[in-house]
């Protein structure tokens, strides 16, 4: 297959492009159809883009040969990303250190807010069914949804058309084996076109695993898990620019969990069953209006439910969350303008399942007004600005009323010095009100009623230098929030401003892009700091944690036309000597280095049929991630705070077949 290196004259409000440089095989649909047609049209589509506002692009090819099973899966390798924890139900992901309390996270275009328990992840996604993934670091441009302080993740899910290539209807079907589970995935998808106007595809996946090990073999008791997925899409194509699509997600999981999942096994953490669901519905309609520059219509519609269930006390935490974003782009001259508006309201209730689960309740909603450009002024100079306005409203439990609003701005530059050297940078702010809270505080859950919104201030500027087949890149990052919303640790359950939380740090790249190999290498340090003091899992929850300095390289060779082959390391540095103001103590982060490999082939006399071998963690290193809660266990009055270790090697197998 061609590969193109081809870097766009592109960049959003904030320079991004140190981690921009991917694998060129990665934006080919891995499982498009194979005719020489659709081959063409995969070699065109094939650009390295450097300068878009997204920190990294993950596409299905990615997640496929990674055979992604969880949300550390998905995000392994990407060097501003971080996700804690062992337990697929209590992941959490970090962006530059700062945690999900920070982030804007939507699948489809629907927002993923509220939180549920803090034991557990506020996200749960299958990555079966993802298309791409984006990720946007930092405060950035006003299309990124409000009180998007840390960034925003933007999951994408497959189309009929992403499967169909030239055929009128088609079905894969796939299993998968996880060694260190001894558990097995299983997935079938269809999909077909009905008629000239209408497209529509069905998947479903099963999952079933034991415990993890880890590496000395011994199990990980409250690890395993039990899931199953439904999803369905159609998709019309009603002629004249008119498109729309209606899609529904169904996700649960249930297992005997450790009442918190995110710790260790200990005598104040007995094994419980746990209970997941969501539900997503998700409308959406995009007019693009022919022989016009001035029509580029979206709209998407959106409801999720999301529901936490603990039939040992028979307690139940739910959060629906309804919306919409409504946008136009226009085409004016050299300026490419979009401008819209999105609501979003969320409803926690919490309480006896019995009693309906709504002893407790508290609402909050968002309206939005947005306006983005990107002016290309001269052959050598790109310029953004925009701004988004924002009106915050929440009402807590005890019917105390929070209202804030205000704008927030961004501006950015991308300057050719020469054709191989891009200046850039930028500077963007971002305000988000006070909001829902945690569904299994609530019994417990005060406001400080003077509660004022948080504020993020943004800036970042960034170098490269393409040499040939290699993109040398440097960025530089400094993101204050100011008034920061937190529980007054350490795990309280009164929620006050606590001060001024500042992320800083910078970054290295050396990517190199062949004929048949493609390499990147990534340095991250990145320091974050609350008033003054290191930040710590559990001390600070959803708000953020520490970690040492990232090395992340990620490596993909194509042996032929039939196999390609790849490694990811992760190496973190020791953090030590962590001052904990809370529990007027210090403690460490252990450093790690882990490996995991992979082969991916389609034999040419097979068609349709494709097999992944993937090894996590190569050596069976033994390690604590820095994104899960710190080893407390040498402080009195601790015992048992600390989060459970990373599982041992795992050997997965996956089988596809396309027909």
């Amino acid at each position: 297959m061609q590969r193109l290196f081809k870097p766009a004259r592109y960049v959003g409000p904030i320079c991004l492009a140190p981690f921009l440089a991917l694998p060129i095989s990665t934006l080919a649909q891995s499982e498009a159809d194979s005719s020489d047609e659709q081959k063409k049209q995969e070699t065109i589509e094939e650009l390295v883009v450097i300068g878009e506002p997204v920190d990294s692009l993950l596409t299905s090819a990615d997640l496929d040969r990674k055979q992604a099973n969880d949300l550390d899966d998905v995000f392994s390798g990407v060097p501003t990303v971080l996700v804690g924890g062992s337990v697929g139900a209590a992941q959490k992901i970090y962006v530059r250190n700062l945690g999900e309390d920070t982030l804007n996270i939507s699948v489809d275009g629907a927002t993923q807010s509220g939180v549920t328990y803090h034991h557990t992840g506020r996200i749960s996604i299958e990555p079966e069914l993802l298309k791409q993934v984006h990720v946007q670091v930092g405060a950035g441009d006003a299309t990124s949804g409000p009180g998007a302080l840390g960034g925003a993740i933007k999951f994408e899910t497959k189309n009929p058309e992403d499967l169909l290539g030239s055929k009128d209807f088609g079905a894969i079907l796939k299993a998968g084996y996880f060694s260190n589970t001894e558990g097995y995935k299983g997935s079938g998808t269809v999909f077909g076109r009905l008629g000239d106007t209408f497209s529509a595809m069905a998947s479903y996946v099963s999952s079933d695993q034991d415990d993890m090990q880890d590496p000395n073999g011994d199990a990980l008791p409250g690890t395993n898990s039990n899931q199953d997925l439904g999803f369905v899409k159609l998709v019309g194509d009603f002629g004249g620019g008119h498109k729309a699509s209606l899609s529904y997600e169904n996700l649960t999981e249930e297992g005997e969990k450790l009442t918190r999942p995110e710790w260790g096994e200990g005598p104040r953490n007995p094994l419980r069953d746990l209970e997941f669901d969501r539900e997503t519905t998700t409308l959406k309609y995009s007019w693009d209006k022919p022989d016009s520059d001035w029509v580029l219509l979206d709209v998407s519609l959106y409801n999720t439910d999301f529901e936490i269930y603990r039939p040992w006390d028979d307690y139940a935490s739910a959060v629906n969350t309804q919306g919409y974003v409504l946008s136009n782009t226009s085409q004016v001259g050299e300026h490419s303008i979009i401008y819209g508006s999105d609501y979003r309201d969320d409803e926690v209730t919490a309480g006896e399942a019995a009693l309906g689960g709504n002893v407790f309740v508290e609402t909050s909603d968002v309206l939005g007004f947005f306006v983005q450009d990107r002016y290309q002024a001269t052959d050598t100079l790109l310029l953004t600005f925009g701004t988004r306005w924002d009106d915050f409203n929440a009402v807590d439990k005890e019917n105390n009323e929070f209202s804030s609003d205000g704008f927030s701005p961004n501006v950015g530059f991308a300057y050719d010095i020469t054709r191989d050297i891009t200046f850039s940078g930028g500077y963007a702010e971002s305000l988000r009100g006070v909001e829902t809270n945690d569904g299994f505080k609530l019994f417990g859950t005060t406001n400080d009623p003077d509660l004022k919104a948080e504020k993020a201030k943004n800036f970042e500027l960034g170098l490269d230098y393409t040499l040939g087949s290699f993109l040398l890149s440097a960025g530089y990052h400094d993101t204050a929030i100011e008034d920061a919303i937190g529980n007054d640790v350490p795990w309280s359950r009164h929620y006050e401003n606590l001060g001024e939380l500042e992320t800083n740090g910078y970054s290295l790249g050396v990517t190199y892009n062949g004929e048949r190999l493609f390499s990147k290498w990534t340095y991250v340090d990145t320091d974050v700091e609350l008033d003054g003091e290191p930040l710590t899992r559990y001390s600070y929850g959803y708000l953020g944690t520490s970690t040492g300095n990232t090395l992340t390289m990620d490596t993909s060779y194509q042996l032929s036309s039939t196999m390609d082959i790849g490694w990811i390391m992760t190496l973190v540095q020791d953090l030590d000597d962590l001052y904990v103001e809370s529990a007027a103590a210090s403690i460490s982060k252990p450093g790690y280095n882990v490996h995991d490999v992979y082969a991916h082939w389609e034999p040419s006399g097979w068609r349709g049929f494709s097999m992944t071998l993937t090894v996590k963690n190569v050596f069976d290193e033994e390690y604590l991630d820095h994104g899960s809660v710190e080893d407390f266990t040498h402080l009195d009055g601790y015992t048992g705070i600390k989060g459970y270790q990373a599982p041992g090697r795992d050997v997965r197998l996956s089988l596809a077949y396309r027909f």
